[in-house]
């Protein structure tokens, strides 16, 4: 079975809708914790450290939510690497930069989500490092993203067989 493919991830904007959302409502928590101290409904030494709590929180969101993001290039081959090649901040535009040519060789780790509309990619390099991929199908083409569930999907059976000698599925798989 051939699995190789290579996705072009761009900034999923319900992420970005999702995140300035949840940035909105620590902001109102915010608000209704300081109107809740000052009508005294609740006490003062816990309404304004949670209240600056939720107004920080809101702010990191936001920012977050906002700040420029790069597009990504996912590469599978047919024998399940994973290549990760950082793209400009359009990832349609499909040049990669020249010092991420090569891009950097990955595994699927074992906290990976795999689910039919949405995708959380735990992905660890030779550095040892983490990286955390949160895919939605608005973040590729929709053969795309079906292509790299897939292609994750077995790549996860392998590692698992070659791992314990089962032939069941990772229980995070299902």
């Amino acid at each position: 079975m051939s699995i190789a493919l290579s996705a072009r991830v761009r900034p999923s904007r319900l992420w970005l809708v999702l995140q300035t959302a949840m940035g909105a409502v620590l902001l109102a928590v915010s608000w209704w914790l300081l109107r809740a101290a000052v009508a005294g409904g609740l006490p003062d030494a816990l309404c304004y450290p949670l209240a600056i709590i939720c107004a920080t929180a809101s702010f990191v969101l936001v920012t977050r939510a906002l700040r420029p993001k790069t597009g990504l290039r996912i590469d599978v081959t047919r024998l399940g690497q994973i290549r990760l090649v950082e793209t400009y901040p359009n990832a349609e535009a499909g040049f990669p930069r020249l010092s991420d040519a090569e891009g950097e060789v990955v595994q699927l780790g074992q906290g990976s989500t795999l689910w039919s509309s949405l995708m959380v990619l735990r992905l660890q390099p030779v550095s040892g490092s983490t990286i955390t991929l949160i895919l939605l199908p608005d973040s590729m083409r929709a053969d795309a993203f079906h292509a790299l569930s897939v292609a994750c999907r077995w790549i996860a059976a392998r590692q698992n067989h070659r791992d314990v000698p089962s032939t069941d599925l990772p229980h995070w798989l299902t």
